[in-house]
């Protein structure tokens, strides 16, 4: 009996040595980098703080602070949860803490003072209050404030990236598309050498990447980011551009088609959008038939009041309009606007407009998106380009048109007036003339909201209400990709 106990121990031993290794604790989480606004104004966001107040909410911070983000050394934990501000005196970077004053380097950090005890980072700023911050906080003195990175894990960063880019009411399986395409869009900027590394950031809290914390996480939200963990897109092995944006009219747009720097992608291309949408808009008078119907049937996107829209301008309005907005394009990307006829260009000093004859689509991508606008007037004639400054150019707002609310109709809901943007360009365009041909109204018929590149975010919903999963979704949006978890 002794001798088999010893063997049966030994073999237990060898067993326990060969065996199935035991479990490794999981990788540590991808971190994201994202500079955050000091002010969303009408179409962009202030980045520079001129100073900084926070409040500390959950456990003790440690304050770190150097000459670069490499050289940093701790200068004071704090226990209290009372603000702290951070200020420029005289070009020297000052903390104010409960009468404490201290003195520090240009570059600054603000972390947890316990590594098991997160905390939240909760900015005093003007304006209406954002959730807190997890993770920590980076500061950067420039000559006229601060630049402020949040560094926060991506799964934790997902979550307050989900509930303020779709509605949690949303169907899980659309919330899931969501999930995977956000973290996507994140996974793939930090792979790359974008724009904002000369921020110390992968990318931004505005919607022009993906908005961020401007609402809290939701349970639902939240659900649809663990069930999706670590999941990205990919095409031939690297993390696909996975835009997207809210409503499409009942077609997708090709990225080449909205950004014409771009190069084409093969699971970027124009798609239709419902059982009934049409093939390509090659001629003017289908996209006047596509875009006036405003019968929803068949369209995936149609729950969203911007899946069909309507505005309309007198011609002293679209003239105020373009007079200021023409020279603002001009100015902005001259690349964009071309000069066809007249004495002077919209950016050089004394341009003057004149009177309005017409505003013809010269050009119209396969998704109904107009690419190149024709404007001819009385002194010249003139081509914006580019779905961005299309939609700038003719922004339905009263401060720019003059006079009344310029009234953006919906298909559904009530008008919004003065709307900073026109929705998208997607639209189609009908005259109204006196006898003698002269221009009197012009109204754009249009449909969608956003540039209408990737997965549009009420189509996932009419998808999801018909019984797609979320791969199926994100099958259909960016086909040819693959659903991968990288290690």
């Amino acid at each position: 009996m002794y001798t088999w106990i010893l063997v049966g121990g030994v073999l237990l031993t060898l067993w326990a040595a060969l065996g199935p290794p035991r479990p490794q604790p999981p990788p540590p989480e991808p971190e994201v980098r994202v500079l955050l606004s000091y002010q969303e104004e009408e179409r962009f966001s202030r980045h520079i703080f001129p100073e900084l107040g926070v409040a500390v909410v959950g456990g003790p911070l440690e304050v770190l602070s150097g000459s670069s983000p490499n050289q940093l050394q701790p200068v004071v934990t704090l226990y209290s949860e009372r603000p702290l501000f951070i200020r420029k005196h005289q070009g020297v970077v000052v903390a104010y803490f409960e009468g404490l004053r201290l003195e520090l380097k240009p570059f600054v950090r603000l972390r947890p003072a316990d590594p098991a005890r997160p905390v939240g980072f909760r900015l005093l700023l003007p304006g209406p209050s954002r959730p807190a911050y997890p993770g920590e906080l980076w500061l950067e003195a420039r000559a006229e404030g601060f630049l402020l990175v949040n560094r926060v894990g991506l799964e934790d960063y997902l979550k307050r990236v989900l509930p303020s880019e779709m509605p949690p009411v949303f169907p899980p399986e659309a919330l899931k598309a969501q999930a995977v395409a956000a973290r996507t869009y994140a996974y793939s900027r930090q792979k790359s050498e974008g724009f904002w590394r000369r921020f110390g950031a992968d990318l931004s809290d505005s919607v022009s990447e993906q908005a961020y914390n401007l609402t809290p996480p939701r349970p639902a939200s939240d659900r649809a980011v663990e069930e999706t963990r670590g999941q990205v897109l990919t095409f031939s092995g690297a993390p696909i551009q996975a835009f997207y944006f809210s409503t499409s009219p009942g077609f997708t747009a090709g990225i080449e088609e909205v950004w014409p720097e771009r190069p084409s992608l093969p699971y970027l291309r124009p798609r239709p959008q419902g059982i009934l949408s049409a093939g390509p808009l090659k001629r003017e008078e289908e996209a006047q038939v596509f875009f006036k119907n405003w019968n929803p049937a068949g369209f995936f996107d149609a729950e969203s009041p911007f899946w069909r829209w309507r505005v309309r301008f007198s011609r002293p309005e679209l003239e105020r309009l373009l007079s200021q907005t023409l020279p603002e394009r001009a100015r902005t990307a001259p690349e964009y606007v071309e000069t066809l006829e007249g004495a002077l260009p919209p950016e050089a000093p004394g341009f003057s407009l004149g009177r309005l004859r017409e505003v013809a689509v010269l050009k119209r991508g396969r998704g109904g998106y107009v690419s190149a606008l024709q404007i001819t007037t009385s002194t010249g004639r003139y081509v914006v380009r580019r779905e961005s400054h299309i939609r700038a150019l003719l922004r339905p707002s009263k401060a720019l048109s003059g006079g009344e609310d310029v009234l953006l109709e919906l298909w559904q809901g009530p008008p919004r007036p003065n709307f900073p943007l026109l929705p998208s360009a997607a639209f189609a365009i009908a005259e109204e003339r006196d006898p003698q041909g002269n221009l009197l109204y012009l109204t754009l018929w249009g449909g969608g909201l956003g540039h209408g590149v990737g997965m549009s975010q009420y189509g996932a919903l009419g998808l999801a209400r018909q019984g797609y999963g979320y791969r199926q979704i994100l099958a259909h949006f960016y086909p040819g990709s693959r659903l991968e978890t990288p290690r």
